[in-house]
């Protein structure tokens, strides 16, 4: 029982450490081989348009557009059904709590670190379009979030320390929502840092303000009681 009272009043969020991978990316994907094929299409059209072909050379030129075109309805096609797969390795773990930030070995306590921001965005196989333009499916993938966008950023030591991670559901991401919220009513974060890492809008910052306010006063009636 009393295990179980500890883990309410200090809830830690845990996720996968998403690290980006440096250098170029040469992976072919559906956006890369949609924009491609247009830009061939586009400088061989324009070639052939200001020369005089023989009857054979302009066969084969029609047949490699129409094969580009092709190549572009199928970049668009697999794109409306790609899973994103960012440039980089899920490695390690993040855990968030009132207390600290803890990742690759190294504690990083509250009171030690300044200047916060984090952003809080799609969950794993998230769809990366809106319901009310579907139609942006289809402008290359891919159509489906990986979920490591999201990110805490501090200054420690005069150090700026950045740690992406995975969102791996919907529950997962209201675990992470409500913490965040938390440290905002524990003085962990400042107001701006929250509305502004959880995308809320003026009304939903009134309400973050009096959840504050309400949250401390049931804190002070149950310490009472």
């Amino acid at each position: 029982m009393g295990n179980c009272e500890n883990q309410m009043k200090h809830p830690v969020f845990k996720a996968k450490i998403f690290i980006p991978s440096k250098g170029i990316d040469l992976r072919v994907n559906s956006s890369r081989l949609m924009y491609g094929g247009f830009i061939f299409l586009i400088t061989i059209a324009s070639i052939a348009s200001q020369l005089n072909l023989s009857l054979s050379i302009d066969y084969l030129i029609r047949t490699l557009l129409f094969s580009l075109l092709g190549l572009i309805l199928f970049a668009s096609y697999w794109g409306a059904h790609e899973n994103e797969k960012k440039f980089g390795k899920l490695e390690g773990e993040v855990r968030i709590s009132l207390d600290s930030i803890d990742f690759n070995n190294s504690k990083y306590s509250w009171s030690q670190i300044d200047q916060v921001k984090f952003g809080v965005f799609a969950i794993l196989g998230e769809k990366l379009w809106s319901d009310t333009y579907p139609i942006a499916r289809y402008y290359g993938g891919p159509a489906y979030s990986q979920g490591v966008d999201s990110f805490i950023e501090f200054k420690f030591d005069g150090d700026k320390v950045k740690v992406f991670f995975q969102l791996e559901s919907p529950s997962h991401k209201v675990e992470l929502k409500r913490l965040m919220r938390l440290l905002f009513f524990h003085d962990r974060i400042d107001l701006s840092t929250t509305y502004l890492g959880l995308n809320l809008e003026y009304e939903e910052i009134q309400k973050l303000k009096k959840a504050k306010i309400k949250y401390f006063e049931d804190q002070h009636s149950n310490f009472s009681s």
